[in-house]
Parts: C-alpha cells; structure tokens; sequence
C-alpha cells in the first residue's frame, strides 16, 4: 500500500513539474479607479492565457508596481482568479494598492500626459489542483491615463 501511495504522489508531482507559466495576450486598461491618501483601489482588465491542461487559480498575492520607473506602491488581488484550460480568460481584477508617500502628486502630474509606463514586479501565487506555485512576474506595459478621474 505504502509502494502504491508514493507512486501516485511522483506521478502528481510530475505532472506539476511541467507545469507552464499563463501569459498576458492583452491588456484592456483600467477602471473604477478612486485613490485617496496612501491607498487606491481599481479594477485591472486583461486577457490571460493558460497553456495548461489544467485550470489555473491565481491567488491572492502582493507586487509592486513602478509608473514611469517611480515606485507607486504594492498591489494586492484580493480575489482567486480562475483561468479556464488551454484557453484564454477576459479577467476583471479588483486590486488596492498601499501607495508610497507623494503617489497622489506623481499620479496628478502624469494625467496632463497622454500614456504612461507601468511595471509590475513581484512573485503570483498560482495553483493548480492543491499544489500551489510562485511565478516571478516582471511585466511592463503602457497605458492611457484617462483613468485618472480625481473627481472621486
């Protein structure tokens, strides 16, 4: 019994063992944006990618995210975020970000530019199944800022 057992724990960590990192096909934008001191809160909108056999979660996780190479402040997801397999997922992500001291000034600032350059650095939390996998994430991105709606 126990030979059985560990064969079929090496067969699951062999399957997870070619495990492939989802990967961003587009970027739609952001909404819902409102911000107030030391923290902001909106919705993030993208297309993502599995390449798995296998549904992937994306669970909660904390980045950090530099606009025009200046640290804004760390994101955090607060929902699990599942991606269909083989397929790509529309994702509408809620996220609240701690914000760095001056993040309003520099984000009033940018809104007089027509695009901006974000960066998200940091490590996902992503599982498949019951076995859970970090994946370093370094992905950069320009934007419009017509999110940036202080009327809020």
């Amino acid at each position: 019994m126990k030979k059985i057992f560990s064969a079929g724990i090496i067969i699951i960590i062999s399957a997870c063992s070619t495990f492939k990192a989802p990967e961003m096909e587009s970027f739609e934008g952001i909404s819902d944006f409102k911000m107030s001191p030391g923290k902001m809160n909106f919705t993030v909108n993208v297309s993502i990618k599995n390449p798995n056999k296998s549904k992937l979660k994306f669970h909660p996780s904390t980045v950090d995210v530099f606009v025009q190479g200046k640290k804004l402040g760390e994101l955090s997801n607060t929902e699990k975020i599942v991606l269909k397999r083989k397929r790509t997922t529309a994702v509408s992500a809620p996220v609240n970000a701690r914000t760095e001291r001056g993040a309003l000034i520099q984000l009033t600032t940018l809104s007089f530019k027509d695009s901006v350059d974000i960066k998200f650095v940091g490590e996902v939390q992503v599982g498949m199944g019951i076995f859970k996998r970090k994946i370093p994430i370094n992905e950069s991105l320009k934007t419009s800022t017509r999110f940036l709606n202080f009327k809020n």
